[in-house]
């Protein structure tokens, strides 16, 4: 009996919990789709404020808002990163505008960054003025088990960007929790902070999860880069050998 009603109360708690998400992702869509600059900038920043505090997000799925606004969410393996990034709708002649905000997790608390993911994992302070336009879409999180006994984890946050020509360009940083920061693992890729050289003029249908692969039984990573001077397809993979450490290139097999 006593299991039953523990049962029956913890169904309500969820689905009272996925009734106040659901509220609040369709409160905050229906603000940031305002026509009216000053609503939309308040649900802006509601929306962003909720992310920030409500770790319950961090598992929530956003269906709407990736229907309706393009939002993309990128998590670990783990569950303890999330990325989120959206068009803002605002672009140069060659870039697309797109908002950033990341969230982590330390010892069952969330942790959270509103600005260019660059920025963060630079130990750079948000910047409001420039929180949308510098910032990339955040498309993939891959979790790579590092140290002397694999009990670290090395996030590699896989980003893409239409540059100054109008070509997507993509690449993979490497960040890891520490303390409380997210911070960049500087040298990860054989003495460099990025990994991927690539950039495509008709990119529409290039995923960036096809351009980045880990390979967890060989412990290898592949990194495509386009590799003529007109940045057309096809080229090839730099192949990344991981020592537990740090990746090293190997020859091309």
């Amino acid at each position: 009996m006593k299991r039953t009603i523990y049962i029956i109360a913890l169904l309500a708690l969820v689905l009272t919990s996925c009734s106040k998400a659901e509220r609040n992702e369709k409160k905050y869509l229906k603000a940031m789709q305002s026509e009216d600059y000053e609503e939309a900038t308040a649900g802006f920043n509601d929306f962003c404020s909720w992310l920030e505090k409500d770790k319950s997000t961090m598992t929530y799925d956003f269906k709407l808002m990736r229907e309706a606004m393009d939002l993309r969410v990128a998590t670990s393996a783990d569950g303890k990163l999330r990325c989120y990034s959206w068009p803002t709708g605002g672009e140069s002649e060659s870039n697309r505008y797109y908002a950033n905000l990341t969230q982590w997790m330390v010892d069952g608390n969330i942790l959270a960054f509103r600005g260019p993911i660059d920025n963060l994992l630079a130990g750079r302070k948000p910047d409001i003025s420039k929180e949308i336009t510098l910032a990339h879409s955040i498309d993939t999180i891959i979790e790579i088990h590092a140290g002397p006994k694999g009990d670290k984890t090395a996030y590699l946050i896989a980003q893409s960007y239409v540059n100054s020509n109008g070509n997507k360009r993509s690449y993979v940083s490497a960040s890891y929790i520490n303390g409380i920061r997210l911070t960049l693992l500087p040298f990860f890729f054989d003495g460099i902070e990025f990994a991927g050289n690539n950039e495509f003029v008709n990119y529409e249908n290039v995923k960036t999860s096809d351009l980045f692969k880990w390979d967890e039984k060989a412990k290898r990573f592949y990194a495509y880069q386009s590799d003529d001077s007109l940045h057309y397809l096809p080229g090839k993979y730099t192949i990344y050998q991981f020592d537990g450490n740090m990746m090293k290139k190997v020859e091309a097999e």
